[in-house]
């Protein structure tokens, strides 16, 4: 029942997905931000959390769960450090890596309560998977959910588009306030306001961690 309860949903959201899309629809009001290009990478049938980490559905029911594209982009070739190991539990917004470069890091959180079954310790030894192998072995942990409702209050889809502008739109912000400015620097975005890779080596500490506050620590 469990496999079906989950296949079945998945199929529910990716058909409204489609139907959204085919009818050019807004985005829900709580994610509209200016069009721009999106080169972020969300892909259909992914998850998304507000904590800026994707789950991967299996027919079991467990997820595999990695950093998105969007806090990868803030380095060139990150490093990573797990906080968990298997058969420990994981709390919705408690530490479960760290992506490391030089002087930086940032610590990703748990998008759900649930038990890590595996570590992917190959990123450890070949951590550019991380970025190039994103969606396939680019995963950290293999986790079994606590709820499977969890998900449901997940990103997908359509959604989870409209959410990485809005985020996109608040990094520009955060750029802009950072610099005391109220321009946003070339060295920081790209056309469109896509991070340049590698941007927070350009971070005072104190930036940093206000990015890793108000981006990644989300509960």
């Amino acid at each position: 029942m469990t496999v079906l309860f989950f296949l079945t949903m998945i199929i529910i959201f990716l058909g409204i997905d489609f139907i959204v899309q085919r009818k050019k629809k807004t985005a829900p009001a709580a994610y509209q931000a200016e069009r721009t290009p999106l080169p972020l990478r969300t892909p259909s049938g992914i998850f998304f959390a507000p904590s800026h980490t994707w789950l991967s559905l299996f027919p079991s029911g467990n997820v595999r769960i990695g950093a998105d594209d969007f806090v990868l982009r803030m380095m060139k070739n990150p490093g990573i450090s797990f906080l968990k190991v298997p058969g420990s539990p994981a709390k919705k917004g408690e530490p479960l890596f760290q992506l490391k470069e030089g002087a930086r890091t940032l610590t990703v959180h748990s998008p759900i309560d649930g038990d890590v079954v595996t570590v992917n310790e190959e990123l450890a030894q070949q951590p550019g998977m991380l970025k190039e192998e994103l969606f396939s072995n680019g995963w950290a942990y293999t986790m079994k959910p606590h709820r499977a409702s969890d998900l449901t209050q997940l990103l997908l889809g359509e959604r989870s588009r409209a959410w990485i502008q809005h985020e996109l739109g608040r990094l520009r912000d955060f750029i802009a306030d950072s610099t005391q400015t109220g321009t946003l620097s070339p060295v920081l975005l790209q056309d469109g306001g896509t991070p340049v890779e590698g941007l927070l080596k350009d971070f005072s500490t104190e930036q940093c961690e206000r990015f890793e506050q108000q981006f990644l620590n989300v509960q």
